[in-house]
């Protein structure tokens, strides 16, 4: 008599158990405790009418924004001027607004200071400064590997910069005017778009309308007050510094300081939005 031999299991049990043991070892970490879904991975529920509130929001902000335009700018060259003044930097000022060639650009004061191209001098003694950055920032440890790239970025600037004056000092197209006018151009750029990257990023979360207008509301605020007294700081170095100093300030401490800025709103306003909140279908 011969024994009879065990049933093999089916292959879709087989499969079943399969998949439910690597199911479970899946979400676990290295040392066997859970790991959370990323909330960058999270599935977002879109309603229609979300979608549509936001993009009638975004317009709303832009069309305060615009309405506020010459308020704005009379507010920006008051205190510039004011600033300017007070800074007693030789140079002629006025609040006779130069308005922007493409629709919707803000009206900027005309600043006009009393600079000349640096001297071969002042041109040598910044190229050993560039080197001695650039050999400096190589001595940092991996740590601070973030600022040793930073810091090459700005010698490599103001190195172009130093090579450029020293090549062509006489061709250099560009005026204070038109870096404290551009500047201010750029900041106001920033605060009219505010409302549509938001919408982009923001106000298609499952978060409240106070919070979505909160934070344009705060953008606002931080790019208004900012602009003005940025200008100001940039016009004081210009004036100690001369125009070797544009292209570092143009590059690294102008739009950029207000961008991140910017983003760092954005980010503290994404604290807002809890996992509860991101869960609860807010219209």
């Amino acid at each position: 008599m011969f024994r009879r031999s065990a049933r093999p299991a089916r292959p879709d049990f087989q499969h079943s158990v399969v998949h439910a043991v690597l199911g479970e070892l899946t979400p676990r970490g290295a040392r066997g405790g859970r790991v959370q879904m990323h909330r960058s991975i999270w599935g977002l529920h879109l309603p229609p009418n979300r979608l549509a509130g936001s993009v009638l929001l975004a317009l709303a902000l832009t069309a305060v924004m615009v309405l506020l335009r010459e308020s704005i700018a009379t507010l920006w060259s008051t205190e510039l001027l004011w600033w300017l003044t007070r800074l007693e930097l030789s140079g002629r000022f006025t609040a006779v607004a130069e308005h922007g060639h493409l629709p919707f650009q803000i009206a900027t004061p005309v600043v006009t200071l009393f600079v000349s191209a640096p001297q071969t001098t002042t041109l040598m003694f910044n190229a050993i400064g560039v080197v001695a950055v650039w050999w400096l920032a190589g001595m940092l440890p991996d740590v601070a590997r973030p600022g040793c790239y930073l810091l090459r970025f700005a010698a490599i600037i103001h190195g172009a910069a130093v090579l450029f004056f020293w090549i062509w000092p006489a061709s250099f197209p560009h005026s204070v005017n038109e870096h404290v006018g551009n500047g201010l151009q750029q900041c106001w750029a920033l605060m009219l778009l505010a409302p549509w990257i938001h919408l982009c990023t923001y106000y298609l979360f499952a978060v409240t309308w106070g919070q979505r207008i909160a934070l344009t509301a705060l953008t606002w605020a931080y790019l208004f007050l900012l602009a003005p007294l940025l200008l100001a700081l940039h016009a004081l170095v210009l004036h100690a510094w001369g125009l070797l100093a544009m292209p570092l300030l143009h590059l690294l401490f102008g739009v950029m300081v207000a961008i991140i800025g910017f983003v760092a709103i954005y980010g503290w306003a994404m604290s807002w939005a809890n996992a509860r909140l991101q869960s609860t279908p807010i219209p």
